[in-house]
């Protein structure tokens, strides 16, 4: 059984949260020498949609020092909500500072599991536990192949939407989509399927 934090405190926020860079959009549009409004639009764009998916996930993807709570955890794992984790700062389970021999990390998951005497046991029930540790991807080049390429394809389209005709009632975006617009709808609304599709499995799930 797994215990989810009720409370996340960031010590230390990423500088940036922007899953990709201008440039690297702006290559793959074939844009060599960008204005500067053009390159602000960009910016703001990649903002939204990195908030966008930040959102979708639920969770951050940016590496942060943070610090989560649980609640008298009564699991066999606690499960941190910030990761990959880089570092383990410190774990204090009621008013006890645990040493890295009474638990064990899944970096990958940002799984944290209770050991005694090597053996996992449950996490105690009384009192709060905390965790303070460094957790997230060092944008944007850490960031997995797979949802920097859904990042991408999103800004794409919502770039190219965005200065569209009032009137147009449908965009095209070489290689990424062709989307019709009803009403007042934008690409702005949501994610495109298929960055959705590329993304759900990296979505943290409370159960």
């Amino acid at each position: 059984m797994a215990s989810y934090p009720y409370r996340t405190v960031v010590d230390a926020a990423a500088i940036s949260h922007a899953l990709v860079d201008a440039a690297t959009v702006f290559a793959e549009l074939g844009i060599a020498s960008p204005t500067s409004a053009q390159t602000q639009q960009m910016e703001t764009v990649i903002d939204q949609v990195s908030t966008l998916i930040d959102s979708f996930l639920d969770r951050t993807l940016a590496e942060e020092d943070v610090t989560d709570y649980f609640s008298a955890p009564t699991g066999d794992v606690l499960r941190l909500s910030h990761y990959p984790v880089f570092e383990i700062l410190e774990v204090i389970e009621g008013t006890t500072a645990l040493t890295p021999d009474d638990w064990e990390l899944d970096e990958v998951t940002g799984q944290l599991w209770r050991l005694s005497s090597g053996a996992q046991v449950c996490w105690s029930s009384s009192g709060t536990t905390r965790v303070s540790y460094v957790g997230g991807y060092i944008l944007p080049n850490a960031l997995p192949a797979d949802i920097q390429r859904a990042a991408i394809d999103q800004i794409k389209a919502q770039y190219m939407g965005g200065g569209r005709d009032p009137a147009a009632r449908s965009v095209n975006v070489p290689d990424v989509a062709a989307v019709v617009f009803s009403g007042a709808d934008s690409l702005a609304d949501g994610l495109l399927p298929q960055v959705e599709g590329a993304l759900k499995h990296y979505r943290r799930v409370i159960v």
